[in-house]
């Protein structure tokens, strides 16, 4: 293949179309198949420890209840203590677990060793059985920190590490899991593509936030999973993969408000930019005051969900929302409404999978979608800069008249015999015109206008070589700290010698200024020759023509021809700010 970039808009279109194929099917086999099995279990492997007695004491910490449970362990079967362990999955609950009246495990919170929030995160309180623990007897005292826990009734289990995961936690969490993981790697994966691609801004923008918004919202599923603090409690940081999941919450509903105001067609959301500052600066005192245990995230988290939820619906106030926007908000507030009364409801999100399904739809019909079209318009955008090229070129065809070149000859060659250094500055001159012009050609963005102004003057010192007298030129230039499109100033000036001097032949005087507007700067062109008339039989200038339409295309800057009083005319251009140096 040819043309490489073709070749690369392939490879780009093949890599989404087989990762979306892919996700589809992960997605669609581990919702069909959720108790798939990686380890086959042993028959009766497991066994579930009933306790003797439960005490509960009204405290004053907390959620204000105290759970004691007191087990003998001699009622477990002999092979509990041939390797096995006691599990018991907790959520937000401290607990101190104490064999023969001596504390063997306890959790900082339970002995007021304080570091940022209350809660200890959610975990797996374990506990290695053996021989001399045949016949102890067990206390275990649980403490919850928040009310949405209270009366979470947890489970006993002595199994092995590896059944434990296989039957009984895989089973129920295995498609979440599966959803989490995919939601997290495609995210990551669509936010790089953007950035590695070099898209045009707002494409870029869109792919980027709508896969970190997956990436988040897949960290916020795993770290609510009991499966996740299992396999990781070699790293003893179950607290820390709670907070990572809050703070993955917060981020994700920041970013799906920051590319709520992206999906605007004319990108100017101002209301939902106001709405992005507020959540920002809400989410970040939120966390200032959870880390000087003020605030409990826990407790905010469906207020905040609720508050930003509100923000996206503000954001789409003002005008008519569009259906791209609708078809993001309200789905979006209904999937994350559903999971936010899980939320309230059992304490957790483990088993709410509205959202994270809602996300992957988007992430690859929405976001590959995105990208396909971004691809696509890169390659629309290189058409149309080959078209400005050749526009260029047409202009620089139109502008360097063979009769000009010859004329200018002539009168170098005329003036060689009567002022021979002043034939030398007209060679000069023609020369830095020639160059100046071949330099546009190859310019693809706005120049300086300093630069510009230098070759207008290369250009009229050849003319005023050739008039002399007849052609006078005045600068009021002070004002140059700006860009323009190259070959935007000289066309200006040769249509008004060819229409004023050239046809008269009487004396022309030019008056160049550039000055500071409002919003950007502006350039005039004075002269005293007939007028502006309008090419006959439909035809156009055709140098005024392109500077028009290059002033457009490159920085949407306009020109305007107006009749000057007492004769002659006024070119007027204007450059937008945005291209100011």
């Amino acid at each position: 293949m040819k043309n490489p970039k073709l070749k690369r808009d392939i490879l780009v279109e093949i890599s989404i179309a087989l990762s979306a194929a892919i996700g589809l099917f992960i997605a669609i086999f581990v919702c069909i198949r959720p108790g798939i099995k990686f380890v086959a279990p042993s028959v009766n492997s497991f066994f579930i420890l009933k306790p003797q007695s439960v005490t509960e004491e009204i405290i004053q910490d907390y959620a204000g209840v105290e759970r004691i449970y007191e087990f003998d362990l001699s009622e477990a079967p002999s092979s509990a203590f041939r390797g096995q362990s006691l599990f018991v999955y907790l959520r937000h609950t401290s607990a101190l677990l104490e064999l023969e009246g001596k504390t063997s495990i306890s959790t900082e919170e339970t002995l007021h060793r304080w570091h940022i929030g209350r809660t200890p995160g959610n975990y797996w309180l374990s506990l290695k059985l053996s021989e001399e623990y045949r016949n102890s007897k067990l206390r275990i005292t649980l403490i919850p920190v928040y009310d949405s826990v209270r009366d979470y009734e947890p489970t006993f289990f002595i199994i092995d590490r590896e059944p434990l995961i296989n039957m009984i936690i895989f089973p129920q969490e295995g498609h979440l899991l599966a959803l989490g993981a995919l939601a997290v790697a495609a995210g990551i994966f669509l936010s790089l593509t953007a950035l590695v691609l070099g898209l045009k801004p707002k494409s870029r923008q869109l792919v980027f936030y709508l896969g970190a918004i997956s990436a988040f919202a897949g960290f916020w599923k795993l770290c609510n999973l009991s499966i996740v603090p299992l396999l990781l409690d070699h790293l003893g940081q179950h607290k820390a993969i709670w907070f990572i999941g809050i703070i993955s919450y917060m981020l994700m509903l920041l970013f799906s408000l920051r590319f709520l105001t992206l999906l605007r067609r004319d990108g100017h959301n101002q209301t939902g930019i106001a709405c992005c500052s507020f959540a920002a600066a809400l989410s970040a005192i939120l966390l200032t005051l959870q880390i000087f245990g003020i605030v409990e995230l826990h407790e905010a988290a469906i207020w905040y969900g609720i508050g930003i939820v509100s923000l996206h619906f503000l954001a789409i106030l003002g005008q008519k929302p569009s259906k791209s926007e609708l078809l993001w908000v309200l789905p979006t507030s209904i999937a994350l409404g559903a999971d936010l009364l899980i939320l309230l409801r059992f304490g957790s999100i483990a088993k709410a999978p509205s959202f994270i399904i809602w996300i992957l739809a988007n992430l690859f019909i929405r976001g590959f979608g995105f990208l396909h079209i971004a691809v696509r318009q890169e390659r629309e955008l290189e058409v149309k800069d080959e078209e400005l090229r050749g526009a260029k070129m047409q202009a620089l065809i139109n502008q360097i008249q063979p009769h000009f070149i010859y004329n200018t000859l002539a009168t170098i060659h005329m003036i060689c015999g009567e002022d021979p250094k002043r034939a030398m500055h007209a060679i000069e001159d023609f020369s830095d015109y020639l160059h100046s012009n071949f330099d546009a050609l190859a310019a693809t963005e706005p120049i300086l206008f300093k630069q510009e102004l230098e070759h207008t003057k290369a250009y009229l010192n050849v003319e005023m070589a050739r008039y002399a007298e007849k052609l006078t030129v005045d600068y009021y230039t002070d004002y140059i700290t700006f860009s323009l499109p190259p070959l935007t100033l000289q066309p200006i000036v040769e249509n008004s010698i060819k229409h004023g001097l050239k046809k008269t032949h009487r004396p022309m005087h030019i008056v160049i200024t550039t000055r500071a507007v409002d919003g950007g700067a502006e350039i005039t062109v004075e002269d005293n020759g007939v007028g502006y008339e309008p090419a006959p039989d439909g035809a156009v200038h055709v140098g005024l023509k392109n500077v028009r339409e290059r002033l457009s295309m490159m920085c949407s800057g306009t020109l305007n021809i107006v009749p000057r009083s007492g004769g002659g005319t006024v070119v007027t251009v204007f450059v937008p700010s945005g291209i100011q140096n």
